[in-house]
């Protein structure tokens, strides 16, 4: 996961950046956490760890959402409830941080007053 957010960030920026060959859509195979043996490593050798139904999942909206703060643009996903979550989440982050944002002034930075 460290690699891949460190790759995935240095592609975005290099993009914003003006490198032509990188100024594109990002897709990431967000199926990769299964490869995790917190994924998917059975109960009977890690019952702390929990139950593998929900771990896998878990395992693959949190390696979505990491990536996706970083730049991904493209999650491609493998557990439909996984799918569903980091769909939910990033719209909620679209949906209600724009309205914080425009409640606090953030919006209007060009008129708005310092204070000394």
């Amino acid at each position: 996961m460290e690699y891949s957010f460190s790759i995935y960030q240095r592609m975005r920026v290099a993009g914003l950046l003006g490198e032509e060959d990188l100024a594109y859509p990002i897709s990431g195979g967000t199926t990769n956490a299964w490869g995790a043996r917190e994924a998917w490593m059975s109960e009977k050798l890690a019952p702390d760890w929990g139950l593998r139904q929900y771990r896998g999942p878990i395992w693959e909206i949190i390696n979505a959402l990491s990536l996706i703060l970083v730049g991904l643009d493209l999650a491609m996903m493998f557990h439909p409830v996984a799918a569903k979550y980091v769909k939910d989440i990033t719209g909620q982050f679209f949906a209600e941080i724009p309205k914080v944002m425009d409640n606090l002034g953030y919006y209007d930075w060009v008129s708005a007053r310092l204070k000394k």
